[in-house]
């Protein structure tokens, strides 16, 4: 096997491995990047501000909600060194890299890694580790070892058992006095509209996880050409409760416009819900 093509696997199998936080397979990437991706480059912003993620996992936007701007401000003062969990191509962990004097930025893509660390500016590098993997199980920091934590725009793409476990993750990787930030979407999205009596209902009824959708392409046939199949729909009380159950005090939750949104995404100012989740001190 070619040295570089033995490489690029063992990159991949990095992904899924755990390791402490003081781990930096930053290094690696770096080697293979210059090596294998040279040329790489973010995609062209869509006119709404939407970046296409190169797996089809959805989107990154070019703007920062007030929850990602609330994780950025208290990377100042965060006990201890800060994640961006689906980092994508960094709109959030750049901002955070002039706060926090150590960043770690993980996504499941290793390419969407390399160009973020190509697009943060030359004096902040040595501030950013890159961690390739899938969050929560392909990922592992000691235990209260990170100060803040921002998982934006992530955890719609889990099903129920994985949003718990990925609270208790959360918790656990937090020092005392840390924050987990998250923002996810709310069915409350225009292109989404045949779906909001369904989630309506099964809320009126009871149901633990009213929002999952195990088929995306049934109400999102457009768009959800870049979406993977499901997609799970979340809120502030769904949020609430899983977040108090792994061991959190919630400081701030509710729903939020999204102007930054496409036009055909925009509903009624509930288009995403945010959480902010303290770890007692």
């Amino acid at each position: 096997m070619h040295a570089l093509t033995h490489l690029f696997s063992v990159i991949f199998v990095l992904g899924t491995l755990s390791f402490p936080a003081v781990s930096c397979p930053s290094e690696v990437l770096s080697r293979i990047g210059d090596a294998m991706n040279e040329g790489l480059q973010m995609p062209a912003v869509e006119p709404s501000g939407f970046v296409p993620t190169l797996n089809r996992m959805g989107y990154m936007t070019s703007t920062l909600d007030p929850y990602s701007k609330a994780f950025i401000e208290f990377c100042a003062v965060a006990p201890g060194p800060v994640l961006d969990v689906g980092a994508a191509y960094g709109v959030a962990t750049i901002e955070a890299l002039k706060n926090s004097k150590r960043v770690f930025a993980n996504d499941i893509d290793s390419r969407h890694l390399e160009i973020l660390r190509d697009r943060v500016p030359a004096e902040l590098r040595d501030r950013l580790e890159l961690f390739p993997g899938a969050f929560p199980e392909g990922l592992s920091f000691e235990r209260e070892s990170l100060g803040a934590i921002l998982v934006a725009r992530v955890m719609h793409f889990f099903d129920g058992a994985t949003i718990d476990r990925s609270a208790e993750t959360l918790h656990r990787w937090l020092a005392p006095g840390g924050k987990a930030f998250i923002v996810a979407e709310t069915p409350y999205l225009k292109n989404w509209q045949t779906f909001i009596p369904e989630y309506e209902k099964r809320r009126a009824q009871g149901e633990l996880w009213p929002g999952f959708v195990s088929d995306v392409m049934a109400f999102a046939p457009d768009r959800g050409k870049s979406l993977p199949p499901q997609i799970h729909f979340l809120d502030p009380d769904v949020l609430s409760r899983v977040f108090i159950a792994a061991g959190f005090k919630i400081e701030k939750v509710g729903t939020m416009p999204r102007p930054d949104f496409p036009a055909d995404m925009q509903l009624d100012g509930r288009e995403s819900v945010g959480i902010i989740a303290v770890k007692a001190e």
